[in-house]
């Protein structure tokens, strides 16, 4: 089965039984309605080999990352991170790599007002498997779901794309990416700002964050709207430093299908575009495209409109 099969196995099974899930299986979290406030719940899995490789990566850098992959979804919400449970599976850690992975993990998390509260430490016999639970909050009513795009809805992404594929092309090339590229990969930075901007303001009708590809999470926007979209080649932000490299694809491919770029993937209506605008002032948006009615994707590139199917990365293909 595909990552995507098993999360619509997990969707169509899960049934909430108590009435303060206001949200379950399906969003980049879950939220638990208490009363004066909404509670966010995530997790993400990092395991070695799979989502970070010791040859590049630091103890320091993988907690940083950790932090950051769970930080992005309470941004995807509009929320407001606070605490954090850490589970620790590794073959062993020493004296020296253990401080760098917690310096890593709290400071980051510190930076957006977060913190660990708790957590399990057991041993893992093959390789080094970390898990985070991040817990936050928003105001009642107060947060951006997947579903919730109409039609005519703008779509937006926070920044350019692409970089963080393409250093982890490059290092498994054998080329050291250059520092802007390689910041993207090892410490991305969750739009916790721009996202609870969104919501407080009632700026974007759907939101998400991008881990797995542009394209592949933007289907995921789509299905979960039965709608489509159409995007433009040309306004889709391409991370300038693509172009200064050798890679093994054009760099546009890797803004479509790289993931791990963890900006923000949202819609809005158009007459709350100028407001987003004068809002956010001087922060750059990028403005790819469209919601259409028709369940389908299309790329319009070069004047020719195509359909195309979702790429990106899958745990299982």
């Amino acid at each position: 089965m595909t990552e995507e099969e098993i999360l619509a196995f997990f969707r169509k099974k899960s049934k909430p039984v108590h009435r303060e899930v206001i949200c379950g299986i399906g969003d980049d979290c879950a939220v638990i309605s208490r009363g004066s406030f909404w509670e966010l719940l995530t997790t993400d899995t990092m395991v070695e080999n799979v989502h970070f490789d010791f040859a590049y990566f630091d103890p320091y850098f993988v907690g940083r990352k950790l932090a950051a992959v769970n930080l992005s979804d309470i941004a995807a919400m509009g929320g407001e991170p606070a605490y954090a449970l850490l589970n620790l599976s590794v073959p062993g850690i020493s004296e020296r790599e253990l401080p760098l992975f917690w310096e890593g993990i709290t400071t980051k998390l510190a930076n957006y007002g977060a913190e660990v509260i708790g957590g399990d430490v057991t041993r893992n016999p093959e390789r080094w498997h970390l898990t985070l639970t991040l817990i936050g909050h928003a105001p009642s009513g107060g947060v951006i779901f997947r579903q919730g795009a109409r039609p005519g809805d703008l779509i937006f992404v926070s920044r350019p794309l692409g970089a963080s594929a393409g250093a982890l092309e490059l290092w498994q090339q054998g080329f050291e990416p250059p520092e802007s590229l390689k910041r993207a990969h090892l410490d991305p930075e969750p739009e916790i700002r721009l996202g609870k901007v969104l919501a407080q303001e009632n700026l974007a009708s759907a939101m998400m964050d991008i881990s797995d590809g542009l394209l592949l999470d933007l289907a995921r926007l789509c299905r979960a709207n039965s709608l489509g979209a159409e995007i433009e080649a040309e306004k889709i932000p391409v991370h300038e430093a693509l172009n200064e490299v050798s890679l093994s694809q054009e760099p546009i491919f890797y803004a479509l299908s790289g993931g791990e770029d963890f900006a923000l993937l949202f819609t809005v209506p158009p007459e709350k575009e100028r407001f987003l605008r004068l809002k956010l002032g001087s922060q750059r948006l990028f403005q790819i495209g469209y919601i259409i009615e028709e369940q389908i994707i299309y790329l319009i590139k070069n004047g020719q409109k195509e359909k195309v199917s979702p790429s990106g990365f899958d745990h299982f293909a």
